[in-house]
């Protein structure tokens, strides 16, 4: 496989919005309405919080993430239809 290439990998949501606004790129900043009721909004909170505490928590907790090593077989549950 050929590894992707991620050149704003470390920049945060806002200095892309920003960087595609000033190169006039499209882009897609509207928030979906189901949202707020999403579970991820309590990481996202916590993480806003631990940003507000220490400036480099997301890069840390990112930098973490990908120095993790994931099995090549992954157990998944078989998803039945609604």
């Amino acid at each position: 496989p050929v590894p992707r290439w991620k050149p704003l990998r470390h920049a945060y949501e806002k200095e892309i919005v920003l960087y595609a606004h000033f190169k006039g790129l499209d882009y897609f900043s509207t928030e979906c309405g189901y949202s707020p009721q999403a579970y991820r909004g309590h990481a996202r909170n916590l993480l806003k919080d631990l940003e507000a505490t220490r400036s480099s928590t997301v890069a840390a907790l990112g930098h973490s993430g990908r120095r993790l090593a994931v099995g090549r077989e992954v157990a998944t549950k078989k998803l039945k239809g609604c």
